[in-house]
């Protein structure tokens, strides 16, 4: 699933890539992020309570997100303030009892409408089988704030 965050600021699971699932993670310390709607401009913000919102002004209690790179590739978003993660299932959803979503994977925009200057160059549509970087995912182009932690 993809997060998205909706012009009026509803956060929710996407099965498909739209425009307001396209974010923008910005580093503002080792391992802390701040996700921001490239369409909407909107930040992702978390209450005290653990529910996702997108607002207009950041606030750094309720906007920054720890971000742990999991074993599997995978990343994991807390809240830097409230502790909690970001999960496409709320508590109070109908399918509370159902696995919640807080995992992510980075992956790179593939949608046609965004402007060609924001794409990497070495985008390509097509799999090139000799190619080291099969998947076109661009990974010299994309780095983790994860990974310039001083260890």
């Amino acid at each position: 699933m993809y997060l998205q965050m909706t012009q009026d600021g509803r956060v929710s699971g996407s099965d498909a890539q739209t425009l307001c699932s396209v974010l923008e993670l910005k580093s503002v310390k080792p391992g802390h992020v701040v996700i921001q709607g490239r369409s909407t401009s909107l930040f992702l913000c978390m209450d005290s309570g653990g529910q996702l919102r997108g607002q207009r002004q950041y606030e750094e209690a309720d906007c920054t997100f720890r971000e742990l790179l999991l074993a599997d590739g995978y990343t994991r978003l807390l809240s830097s303030h409230y502790g909690f993660p970001v999960s496409l299932v709320s508590k109070h959803s109908p399918h509370r009892n159902s696995l919640p979503f807080t995992r992510f994977l980075p992956i790179m925009n593939t949608l046609t409408r965004v402007s060609v200057s924001d794409q990497p160059p070495n985008n390509q549509k097509y799999f090139n089988m000799d190619s080291d970087d099969l998947l076109g995912m661009g990974l010299n182009s994309m780095s983790s704030p994860q990974f310039s932690m001083d260890k």
